[in-house]
């Protein structure tokens, strides 16, 4: 029924097949999705497919240009993308255990399992870094200055009486008596 319209066009207005294609195509690219099919997309990107997948093979879906088009434009958007990746990651995670059991069934070989969980783990580390992260970070709240630490640390070592906190004290008093604290 497209093609027909299309070739209708093409005739009638005497254009060329490649503009009228680019048109048409433009319309079809250009369609906008509700707030229910985004829902949809973000659902799907976290029961643990790629964007990739979903974007490529389900026809109801936007096109990845499309996708990321809303993630450079929307922030709201960016940031439930975001959790759904991290729930993908979750997902990845979850089937590592699956993997376990099927390698102690006898179901896939140890080595296969050894690289699948391998990879299953990288993959959540990646998309789930605060969770399945290598690196794990520590916020340190500082409330003197390193200039006082330093004073401080003058007095002790020439003798003068010191305000340091009993943390410190206990340490230098478990040193005196050499105990471990």
């Amino acid at each position: 029924m497209l093609i027909e319209i299309l070739l209708k066009e093409v005739i009638e207005k005497k254009e060329s097949l490649t503009e009228m294609w680019g048109f048409f195509i433009g319309i079809i690219m250009s369609r906008k999705y509700t707030e229910k099919e985004w829902i949809e997309f973000l659902k799907r990107i976290g029961e643990g497919r790629s964007a990739r997948d979903v974007c490529g093979n389900d026809k109801d879906m936007p096109t990845w240009r499309l996708v990321s088009d809303k993630l450079n434009s929307d922030t709201g958007f960016a940031q439930r993308y975001a959790m759904a990746m991290e729930n993908r990651g979750q997902v990845y995670a979850d089937k590592i255990t699956d993997t376990v059991n099927d390698m102690l069934n006898g179901t896939i070989d140890y080595n296969q399992a050894r690289v699948a969980i391998d990879a299953l783990k990288w993959q959540s580390s990646k998309l789930a870094p605060k969770k399945y992260g290598d690196v794990h970070r520590m916020e340190v709240k500082h409330e003197a200055s390193y200039l006082d630490a330093l004073k401080e640390v003058s007095k002790v070592v020439d003798g003068e009486e010191s305000t340091l906190d009993n943390a410190i004290r206990t340490r230098k008093k478990s040193a005196e008596n050499n105990t471990i604290q």
